[in-house]
């Protein structure tokens, strides 16, 4: 038995996460339970949802446009409040979702340490802000949930050693 240990290493998509103090994996799935008359019981498995949830130390504009892009605004860009941004990193501007906003889904991986790392695969997610703190007065973090929304049919999560899948094309 091998312990899968890090320190992790955290990739969304082609973005390298950074400075993340706590990783909280969701997961559950649904299930019904039938009687029979003869007084059998069975457990009919349904559907999965899993999320995860990173609080980021790294909350700058910058760091939280990687994870967030449907709340980035670009330089030059304007804000929902109608100033222009002229800041070259732009401006983060959470506003509810609405039929112009298209979610960014990527696979989001947590690789343990070690070469041929083992790793944890949250497939096809997208992102949301789950709640934002100023921790002990003394520093900004926020916590972003990344929701898995595989296709029908794809797992939610996978495991593997970092080099032992190949991609499809």
């Amino acid at each position: 038995m091998a312990l899968v240990k890090g320190p992790f290493d955290l990739k969304w998509g082609s973005n390298t996460l950074v400075d993340v103090s706590t990783i909280k994996l969701n997961f559950s799935q649904a299930s019904n339970n039938y009687t029979t008359i003869d007084n059998r019981q069975y457990t009919v498995d349904g559907a999965i949802t899993a999320s995860v949830a990173l609080t980021f130390l790294a909350s700058d504009v910058a760091s939280l446009a990687a994870v967030l892009p449907q709340y980035h605004v670009a330089n030059g860009g304007t804000l929902s409040s109608g100033e222009t941004v002229s800041g070259t990193d732009g401006a983060i501007d959470i506003v509810a979702a609405s039929c112009d906003n298209d979610p960014v889904y990527n696979d989001l991986d947590v690789i343990a340490c070690g070469t041929n790392a083992q790793l944890f695969r949250l497939k096809n997610a997208r992102t949301r802000i789950d709640s934002m703190d100023f921790a002990n007065d003394t520093v900004r973090t926020v916590t972003v949930l990344f929701v898995g929304e595989p296709d029908q049919g794809v797992g939610n999560i996978q495991f593997f050693r970092e080099n032992d899948v190949t991609s499809v094309s």
